[in-house]
C-alpha cells in the first residue's frame, strides 16, 4: 500500500531539514548558531537568589512573556535562514540582513528589559528581586551574533544588486 502524501511529508521532513541547514551560507549559519544560543541560555541559570548562590532560577523557571518572545524570535530567525539558505528572497523592501539585525536588535532589547525587570523572590513576606547569573548575558550574546550575522550580509547583498548605468 502507497502512503499517502501527508505521511509522506513527515517522514521526509529530517531529511529535509538536513539538506536545508548543509545549504545555509556562513552568515545564515552564525544567525542559526546565535538563535541556539538563545534558546539555550533559557536552560541556564538567569538569576540567583539574593541570599544563597545555591538557590537559582532558569530562564524556563521565571518563564513570561519574554521568555516566549525569545523562543519565537529564535524560531522565525531561524526560519528565515532556512529558507534564505534554500534560495527564497524576501520581497521588496525587505532585505534578509535587515530582517537579521531587526530580530538581533528585538532580541537584545527583550533581554536587557529582563535584567531590569526580574521576579520576585519571596522571602518571610518581603519580597526582593533575584541577582544577575551569567545566563542572561549568555542570551545577550546570542542576540548579538544574530545582530553580527545580519550586518556581514549586507555588503554581499549589496554586490547583488544591479547598479545604474553611468
Amino acid at each position: 500500500m502507497a502512503a499517502s502524501r501527508s505521511t509522506k511529508g513527515w517522514r521526509s521532513l529530517p531529511r529535509q531539514l538536513l539538506r536545508d541547514l548543509r545549504g545555509l551560507g556562513g552568515n545564515e549559519r552564525i544567525a542559526v548558531i546565535g538563535c541556539a544560543v538563545m534558546v539555550g541560555s533559557l536552560l541556564l541559570p538567569w538569576y540567583q537568589s539574593p541570599i544563597s548562590n545555591d538557590l537559582v532560577l532558569t530562564g524556563i523557571g521565571g518563564f513570561s512573556w519574554a521568555e516566549g518572545a525569545l523562543l519565537l524570535i529564535a524560531l522565525a530567525t531561524t526560519f528565515l535562514a532556512l529558507q534564505g539558505g534554500g534560495g527564497y528572497v524576501p520581497p521588496r523592501p525587505l532585505r534578509e540582513w535587515a530582517l537579521f539585525v531587526a530580530a538581533g536588535i528585538w532580541a537584545a532589547a527583550i533581554v536587557v528589559y529582563r535584567m531590569f525587570d526580574r521576579p520576585p523572590f519571596t522571602l518571610g513576606g518581603r519580597d526582593e528581586p533575584y541577582d544577575l547569573h551569567y545566563a542572561v548575558f549568555v542570551a545577550l550574546a546570542g542576540a548579538v551574533i544574530i545582530v553580527a550575522a545580519g550586518l556581514r550580509m549586507r555588503p554581499r547583498e549589496r554586490a547583488k544588486r544591479p547598479r545604474a548605468p553611468d
